[in-house]
């Protein structure tokens, strides 16, 4: 539906999807080079990613509706940590540095830990330290609201800082546009994720969302895509979902690590695909 006015595009990410050939081949897709960013060393080939997605980022501060439908999209969120981590610095203003209190469910164990606690960051949490400008994109993590479009994924653009409140604003959806105040919550991680013991996280649920993981991205219609690949995708449709975020082939672009210097092949990456799953579903 996003790429119907790229007809050729379209048929591309419809044949991705399905996993057929010729583009996919033992699960490997053949990416298109007008869609490559060639791969030279991983810093400068990140570099070259972001400026071709962001372009001037010191610009987006007084343009904030281009910013806001343009992301890089990676499958881990180590690596989406690593991109908005790498773009707050370049974004322009001052820093807003946010610190989350942890404590361990067991208080004996707080003097102990708490320095450890501060080291993790387990999926659907906000980092130990929040690093915010003004005028910045985030993401919610949370449910807050609903009905006032404060979900776990909305965009928003923060407008300013108090000690224990992010003044913000919608940036896509119908409540596009709408003032909010987003407080401090407390978090309870599963305990499988932190080295197997509880604690608590008391963090405002937000983090930055110049990239954002590829499975966050589901039902986001994006102007520019950036897909950041240091390693594969790792499970059904992601790179299905990843593509299809834009709406032209001009508009999104890839950069793909390889997994060995002597590799042949530059243009390929692995596209998981269940055909049989596929099969059973269409047969309904």
């Amino acid at each position: 539906m996003r790429a119907r006015l790229d007809p050729d595009f379209s048929k591309y990410i419809l044949d991705l999807g399905n996993g057929l050939p010729p583009i996919t081949i033992n699960e490997c897709i053949r990416i298109p080079a007008v869609m490559l960013i060639p791969y030279e060393n991983d810093a400068a080939s990140l570099d070259h990613l972001v400026d071709t997605v962001f372009h001037n980022i010191s610009d987006y501060s007084t343009n904030i509706s281009s910013m806001m439908n343009r992301a890089i999209l990676t499958p881990k969120n180590s690596y989406v940590d690593e991109i908005n981590t790498l773009l707050i610095q370049r974004f322009p203003g001052e820093l807003k540095q946010y610190y989350s209190f942890d404590e361990t469910i067991d208080a004996s164990e707080q003097a102990v830990m708490e320095d450890f606690l501060h080291t993790l960051t387990p999926n659907g949490l906000p980092p130990h330290e929040l690093l915010l400008k003004q005028n910045c994109p985030i993401m919610l993590l949370r449910n807050i609201n609903p009905s006032e479009g404060l979900c776990n994924g909305t965009r928003l653009i923060c407008r300013n800082f108090d000690r224990n409140v992010i003044h913000a604003e919608i940036a896509v959806g119908h409540h596009s546009g709408k003032k909010v105040f987003i407080p401090r919550i407390p978090f309870l991680p599963n305990p499988d994720e932190n080295s197997g013991f509880p604690f608590k996280r008391t963090q405002f649920p937000v983090k930055l969302s110049f990239a954002m993981s590829i499975n966050k991205s589901q039902g986001q219609t994006l102007d520019f895509v950036g897909i950041y690949l240091p390693h594969p995708v790792f499970s059904h449709g992601q790179l299905y979902v990843a593509l299809s975020r834009a709406k032209t082939i001009s508009a999104i672009k890839i950069l793909i690590r390889p997994i060995s210097t002597d590799e042949p092949e530059k243009n390929c990456t692995k596209n998981i695909v269940y055909i049989d799953l596929l099969t059973l579903a269409s047969s309904d």
